[in-house]
């Protein structure tokens, strides 16, 4: 491109891009007008009333030799300042404004209820947090706490079980409260069993298949046997499986699930652990034994279930009203300034003491 028609390539890409916020504003313009044509009108009856002969006194007959000083006389130029100063205002008015950054909308999440085990067994101190040995459940909830913290767009809930399950949080989208409940769960508060099927269930009740995104459920547990509830684990990934959920379990125990399925004499047929309940839910089942495995698989978990990102379709609004706001004030001031005009300076006559 070349430099000279660079800037007009500028210009007509801003008045382009130019908008007015307040288009009605223009109805005001005449207004301006009518004010300069008449002082245009006015202009030559003042110069006839300056042509006029003037009689001077005797005394004052040094002023036709004295020095003239010449400035800014009542010409066009200041007769129209006042009414380009209201263009400027009725510009202004008008609001201009031209398209700014485009505006991202926030990401579309998915409903994500985590179950948490705090039967007995999460209490065992196997594993090391910041050089220094932890309980399991404890574990579990610093690095849950970081995958909530990063998972902007979903919606969270919050799923403690034992000897029975309970809601510590319906699924909400403020991270900070799902992130408080997950620290607020404690080994044994609602027994010592595993009642694994129930907490499946209810997870399953909160949750809303019908999404644009279909929701997950993350179970962390040490072992996955069911030995309480109302629900088989059986039943309630078959519901899960219906419904198009899927359960991701993160096993925290020392001994990874085979597979193989188990029998419980309270449930009627052999009943899938942690990693028939993933296989069976088209979910993913993950053995983390150590800390650094747990943050492995949530952010393996994380980049399964990906956000939706939609595309931006608003833009910011960058306002220029200021612009021919503060031209119209200068050139208002300098209509209103004292400017001198041509007339002769006040001095001695040539030859007069």
């Amino acid at each position: 491109m070349s430099p000279v028609l660079s800037p007009v390539v500028i210009a007509w890409q801003f008045l382009r891009d130019l908008q007015w916020g307040e288009p009605l504003a223009f109805i005001l313009m005449p207004l301006p007008l009518i004010l300069a044509w008449l002082r245009l009108r006015r202009a030559p009856e003042n110069e006839r009333a300056a042509s006029r002969p003037v009689l001077l006194h005797p005394d004052l007959h040094g002023l036709l030799h004295g020095r003239h000083e010449s400035g800014i006389s009542g010409g066009v130029f200041r007769r129209m300042l006042p009414a380009l100063a209201l263009v400027c205002m009725v510009l202004a008015l008008a609001r201009p404004q031209r398209p700014g950054a485009w505006i991202l909308p926030p990401p579309q999440g998915r409903d994500i209820v985590v179950l948490l085990d705090t039967s007995l067994t999460m209490s065992i101190h196997d594993l090391r947090w910041n050089g220094k040995p932890a309980e399991r459940l404890a574990v579990v909830k610093q690095v849950f706490s970081r995958f909530v913290q990063a998972r902007a767009g979903d919606c969270f809930g919050i799923i403690a079980f034992g000897s029975h399950a309970a809601t510590m949080l319906p699924p909400t989208f403020d991270r900070q409260l799902a992130a408080a409940m997950v620290e607020r769960t404690r080994v044994g508060m609602l027994g010592d069993n595993t009642a694994l099927g129930d907490a499946i269930g209810l997870a399953l009740r909160q949750v809303r298949p019908e999404g644009r995104l279909k929701p997950v459920i993350i179970l962390y547990s040490d072992d996955g046997a069911s030995n309480a509830g109302q629900i088989s684990p059986a039943q309630a990934v078959a519901l899960a499986r219906a419904l198009g959920v899927r359960i991701f379990t993160v096993q925290v125990g020392d001994t990874p699930a085979s597979g193989k399925p188990y029998d419980v004499p309270a449930y009627r047929g052999p009943q899938p652990d942690m990693l028939g309940i993933a296989a069976q839910s088209g979910g993913r089942f993950f053995y983390a034994s150590s800390a650094g495995a747990q943050e492995a698989a949530i952010r393996a978990i994380g980049q399964l279930t990906p956000t939706l990102q939609p595309p931006p379709h608003r833009r910011m609004t960058e306002e220029l009203y200021a612009w021919p706001l503060g031209l119209g004030v200068l050139l208002w001031f300098l209509a209103q300034w004292p400017w001198p005009r041509m007339g002769w300076r006040l001095g001695r006559a040539p030859g007069a003491r």
